[in-house]
């Protein structure tokens, strides 16, 4: 028995030549090749082959079709990041530095005869402040 290919179960009123201006207006590549994924298997490709055409896992294809069929367009090129690290500085001491940096110059500020900044006056600031 032959396994089940991934399908388009909701193509949103897109058509493979809408995919394909789509992806040739896409300026960034990896967005390109996220909507190419669901035009080939509009197309009829088997996923697999999708991920050895476009150099991607045949995971990632299969997480593209399912966010395709689930919210269109806008899901597929939705990209949501990490939070990232707590920033070392608060908004506060940021906004202090930032004017420090752009009114005054290290021997101003008791960090020798220097007369611009550079990152290692600026991290020594930084470091004596906390």
């Amino acid at each position: 028995m032959r396994k089940k290919g991934l399908q388009i179960t909701n193509d949103h009123g897109w058509t493979i030549e809408r995919l394909q201006e789509q992806e040739r207006k896409m300026k960034k590549a990896n967005m390109a090749k996220r909507i190419a994924v669901i035009r080939l298997i509009m197309q009829g490709y088997l996923g697999i082959q999708v991920a050895e055409l476009l150099n991607l896992h045949r995971e990632t294809v299969s997480i593209y079709v399912q966010k395709f069929n689930q919210g269109g367009m806008d899901a597929l090129l939705e990209r949501r990041y990490a939070p990232g690290r707590k920033p070392y500085l608060s908004s506060e001491e940021e906004r202090e530095l930032k004017k420090m940096l752009e009114e005054s110059t290290p021997a101003d500020e008791g960090y020798g005869i220097e007369t611009g900044w550079n990152t290692r006056i600026i991290q020594h600031g930084i470091m004596s402040r906390k």
